[in-house]
C-alpha cells in the first residue's frame, strides 16, 4: 500500500505502482487542471443530478446517498476547494477531497467515467458562453445599427480593391458589418440548441448495466433531452469545430472593419477620427495617435483561427481519444468569450469615433464614383445596352485623364464625343441632364431606392428591422438562461431537502 496521499485517489497501488512524476505533474497534469478550471461549478452540478438519480433509482443506499450530497453541497461553497495538479484532473482534485471528508464518495463514480461528468460539465460552460457570445452580439448589433441610423446621410466614397468604386454614406457602409453579426446570433443560437442535449448517464461510451435514468438527468440540469446516441454524446467534437467557427465567423467580420476604419483613420484619408479613450500613443511618434482598440481585434480574428485549426487537428485521431477534449474544455468557452468581447470593443470604438463629411467629400469632389452611375444612367436613357454605355464612360474618363481632366470636369460635349466613339448616338438624349444627375452624389445615393441599398430611407428601415431583430435574439437568451437558472436552482433545492441533517 502506497504512502502517498494521492494514492486512493490516482488509483496508486491497485492498477499503478508508481506515483507520476514530477514532471509529468508539473507538465501535464498542471495544463490538463488549468484547462479544465471553468468546469468546476458545472461539475459539481452534474455530481449532484447523477447521484440523486442513483438515489432515486435506489443504487446508492438512502444514507451514504444523503452523506454525499451533504459533501457536494459543502463542496460547491466559494473557498472551499483549492484543486491541486499533484492530484490530476478535476474530477479526481474532487474526489480526493469528498474522500477525505465522507467515506460515501466511493459511491460517486458509479458506472461513470470521469470525462463523463467533464464532458457533461463543458457542454453546460458552452452554453453559458454562448449565450453570453449572443448578449454581446445584440449589443454590438444595436450599437452599429444606431450609428448607420446616424450617418444615413453622411455621404462617402465606397471602396473596392481600395479605389474608390460609387457614392454610398457612412451609414450604410457601417451597416453592412451589423447583418454578419446578426447571422452570428442565428447560427450562435442554432448551436445552443445541440450543446443544450445532456451527454450523462451513459457509462463509459455505450450505456451501463446500471440504468442511470439519461433523462431524469437531463431534465435536472436544464437539457432539452439526452444525446439520443451514447457513443456519440462522448465524442461530438464537430461541435466544437462549430462553436470555433461562430467565433471565427464573429472577428474576422469585425477585423474586416477595423481594417478599414485604420485605413479611414489614417492621415491620407481621414474620413473618420478614433476616440482617444480607444487610441494610443507612440513611444518614439509624437504625432501619433495609434488605433491600438482596432489593432488588438484584428489581432484576436488571428488568434482565434489558431485556435480553429488547432481544435480541428485535435479532432483528427482514432475515435474515443481523450486529446480530442484535452484543450477543448478551456480553448472553446475562451474562444467564445474573446469573440463577445471583440465584438462588444469594435462596436464601441464605432459609436464614438467621429466622421469627418468635409474629407469624405473632398474624396469625392473627381466624381470619379459616378463613372457607374453615368453608365446606368445612359442605358436607361438612351436605350443602348450596358457595355456599349460602359465602353462610352471608360472612353471619356481615359479621355479627361489624358488631359489632366477628371470626371468632375466633364461637359455634355465630352460626353456627346464619348457616345459617337461608342456608336451611339447622342441624339436622343440631353447629355447635359444626364451629367448633372449622374455626377450629384447625392442625388445618386437617394436614387438606390431598392432593397439593402443605400438611400436614407431604406438605410433607416433597415436600422430598424436590426434593432428589432437583436432585441428579439436577446429575448430568446435570457429566456435560455431563465430556464437553466430554474432547473439549477431546483436541483439545489432538491438537493439540500435531500441531504437534510446530513449537511
Amino acid at each position: 500500500m502506497s504512502d502517498d496521499p494521492r494514492a486512493g485517489a490516482l488509483e496508486i497501488g491497485e492498477r499503478l505502482s508508481q506515483s507520476p512524476s514530477a514532471r509529468l505533474v508539473a507538465l501535464a497534469f498542471s495544463e490538463e487542471l488549468d484547462g479544465q478550471m471553468g468546469l468546476a461549478e458545472m461539475v459539481g452540478w452534474v455530481d449532484l443530478a447523477h447521484t440523486l438519480c442513483l438515489a432515486d433509482a435506489g443504487v446508492i443506499p438512502q444514507a451514504p446517498a444523503r452523506e454525499l450530497i451533504g459533501a457536494l453541497l459543502d463542496l460547491q461553497r466559494a473557498g472551499a476547494f483549492e484543486p491541486r495538479p499533484e492530484f490530476g484532473d478535476l474530477y479526481t482534485n474532487r474526489e480526493a477531497w469528498l474522500t477525505r471528508k465522507t467515506a460515501a464518495a466511493g459511491w460517486l463514480g458509479v458506472a461513470r467515467a470521469r470525462r463523463e461528468a467533464l464532458t457533461t460539465a463543458y457542454h453546460l460552460k458552452v452554453c453559458g458562453a454562448i449565450c453570453d457570445l449572443c448578449d454581446a452580439l445584440g449589443v454590438a448589433i444595436e450599437a452599429l445599427s444606431a450609428v448607420s441610423l446616424r450617418h444615413k446621410d453622411s455621404v462617402m466614397p465606397d471602396y473596392t480593391y481600395l479605389q474608390a468604386a460609387q457614392p454610398t454614406t457612412f451609414g450604410h457602409y457601417v451597416q453592412s458589418f451589423a447583418w454578419p453579426l446578426l447571422r452570428d446570433s442565428d447560427r450562435s443560437i442554432e448551436l445552443y440548441a445541440r450543446m443544450n442535449q445532456c451527454p450523462a448517464g451513459i457509462g463509459s461510451a455505450n450505456g451501463s448495466v446500471i440504468t442511470q435514468d439519461r433523462r431524469a438527468i437531463a431534465r435536472r440540469l436544464g437539457f432539452t433531452a439526452p444525446v439520443r446516441h451514447a457513443r456519440d454524446a462522448m465524442w461530438m467534437h464537430d461541435l466544437a469545430i462549430e462553436a470555433c467557427a461562430i467565433a471565427v465567423s464573429v472577428c474576422v467580420n469585425l477585423s474586416r472593419l477595423a481594417e478599414d476604419l485604420m485605413i479611414f483613420a489614417s492621415a491620407e484619408f481621414g474620413f473618420v477620427r478614433l476616440a482617444d479613450r480607444h487610441s494610443r500613443a507612440s513611444k518614439i511618434m509624437p504625432q501619433k495617435r495609434n488605433p491600438f482598440a482596432l489593432a488588438f481585434a484584428r489581432a484576436t480574428a488571428n488568434r482565434l483561427l489558431g485556435v480553429q485549426a488547432g481544435v480541428a487537428a485535435a479532432g483528427r485521431t482514432p475515435s474515443g481519444q481523450m486529446d480530442n477534449r484535452l484543450y477543448a474544455y478551456g480553448a472553446i468557452p475562451e474562444a467564445l468569450r474573446a469573440a463577445g468581447e471583440a465584438a462588444l470593443l469594435v462596436a464601441e470604438c464605432v459609436d464614438d469615433l467621429e466622421f469627418n463629411q468635409k474629407r469624405a467629400l473632398q474624396a469625392l469632389e473627381d466624381r470619379a464614383v459616378c463613372a457607374a452611375d453615368l453608365a446606368e444612367r445612359l442605358t436607361a436613357e438612351a436605350k443602348i445596352d450596358y457595355r456599349r454605355a460602359h465602353g462610352a464612360v471608360g472612353r471619356l474618363v481615359a479621355n479627361l485623364e489624358a488631359q489632366g481632366r477628371t470626371l468632375a470636369d466633364a461637359t455634355p460635349e465630352d460626353l456627346g464625343a464619348a457616345l459617337r466613339s461608342a456608336g451611339a448616338g447622342e441624339e436622343v438624349i440631353n447629355t447635359a441632364d444626364i451629367l448633372a444627375c449622374a455626377l450629384d452624389v447625392t442625388g445618386c445615393v437617394g436614387a438606390r431606392k431598392d432593397v439593402g441599398c443605400a438611400s436614407p430611407k431604406e438605410v433607416a428601415a433597415m436600422a430598424e428591422e436590426l434593432s428589432r431583430a437583436a432585441r428579439e435574439r436577446r429575448g430568446q437568451i435570457a429566456q435560455r438562461r431563465a430556464d437553466r437558472k430554474a432547473a439549477i436552482d431546483a436541483l439545489f433545492a432538491e438537493a439540500r431537502s435531500f441531504a437534510g441533517d446530513a449537511r
